[in-house]
């Protein structure tokens, strides 16, 4: 099958950064492994019916949907029979591999109910896009946009599904973009006040830094500068209902009211008036601007390590302690990683011959 005929390689790369999240969030914190009970039988063989409460049957279907639906985006050539087999499968044949692994993790309760959630999870996503691939016109105004808009083959399917990530651990209140959360019992008693003013300056820095070296990622995938400033204005839009609906679910009321702190607000409307400035340069200094911002957005935390390795108080959130534990875990990860990773991508991308000169 010739590449034109497969189409946009995005699937796959969603696919795959999902697969590793899931991984990821399914296994930490990797340490303490130790051979099950002698006697335990394999969590499949476990007295049924299994133990459950509503919020997994939640929290499991809902994790596995995005990987059923990008997984059965992958065949779409192939028919919608062959898509649902292999959507269903591989979400399957995942939380298998997951479950028996945690049978290994004294922290994790290998389950069959979460079988059977993550398997209907991956079912639901896979249906999602049977029905996506069925529909010509939804297929065609997606591809089309994506051709008009962004670059072209692998290079801008990898920049975009980077993006993708970075938007999708939005969904943590407690970290930048539009949130940062201190830790108040975990500042000293003295001086409160010359705290709170470095814990301000620090907020600022770093959603400053983070929103123009996001911003300027973005601006370096389109095609056109005219696209530039609507693209740009789109992410942060979604990344603050993002951030507000997380916050309004997740964060207990009393927290959920002040999760946007004066700091981070400053820090964001620094990084605008940065951004309006930096997109009008020409593509090699916004390769290397983006650079600084987003690796600066990570030295930050140098003079406030709190940010990254104390987490979000858990007590903040509203939720069972266990799946908040993984879920800061995992989104602070990627926090950590992501821009090392678009900073790599961008100088890889910066040198291809011709790229300087589209738009």
């Amino acid at each position: 099958m010739t590449a034109s005929r497969r189409g946009s390689l995005l699937p796959h790369f969603l696919a795959t950064l999902y697969g590793l999240a899931i991984v990821y969030a399914s296994l930490q914190p990797f340490v303490n492994w130790m051979a099950p009970v002698p006697g335990a039988p394999y969590f499949l063989f476990a007295p049924w019916p299994p133990r459950w409460v509503r919020y997994d049957l939640v929290i499991n279907v809902s994790a596995y949907l995005p990987f059923g639906f990008f997984v059965g985006l992958i065949p779409r050539w192939r028919g919608p029979s062959r898509q649902l087999v292999w959507g269903i499968g591989t979400g399957a044949l995942l939380s298998l591999a997951m479950e028996s692994l945690q049978m290994y993790l004294p922290t994790r309760d290998a389950n069959v109910a979460d079988l059977v959630f993550n398997t209907t999870g991956s079912a639901i996503g896979a249906l999602l896009a049977v029905a996506f691939a069925r529909s010509p016109k939804a297929g065609v105004a997606l591809a089309s946009a994506r051709e008009r808009w962004f670059l072209p083959g692998a290079a801008g399917d990898i920049g975009l599904a980077l993006l993708a990530i970075w938007l999708a651990v939005q969904a943590n209140p407690a970290i930048p973009l539009f949130a940062a959360m201190y830790d108040s019992a975990a500042r000293p008693a003295a001086e409160p006040a010359t705290a709170d003013v470095a814990a301000t300056i620090v907020e600022s820095a770093q959603s400053a830094f983070q929103l123009l070296g996001v911003g300027l990622f973005i601006a370096l995938l389109m095609r056109e500068r005219r696209h530039v400033t609507g693209a740009v204005l789109l992410l942060i839009g979604a990344a603050a209902i993002i951030k507000g609906v997380a916050a309004t679910m997740l964060l207990s009321p009393a927290a959920g009211e002040h999760w946007v702190t004066p700091g981070v607000a400053l820090g964001v409307a620094a990084g605008l008036i940065l951004l309006a400035l930096a997109i009008q340069l020409p593509r090699s200094v916004q390769v290397t601007l983006a650079t600084i911002a987003l690796l600066s957005s990570l030295l930050t935390t140098v003079f406030a390590p709190d940010l990254v390795f104390a987490r979000a108080p858990l007590g903040l959130f509203n939720g069972p302690y266990g799946h908040l534990l993984n879920f800061n875990g995992l989104t602070h990860t990627v926090l950590l990683f992501w821009p090392a990773a678009a900073s790599t991508f961008l100088f890889v991308l910066a040198g291809r011959p011709d790229w300087g000169e589209q738009g």
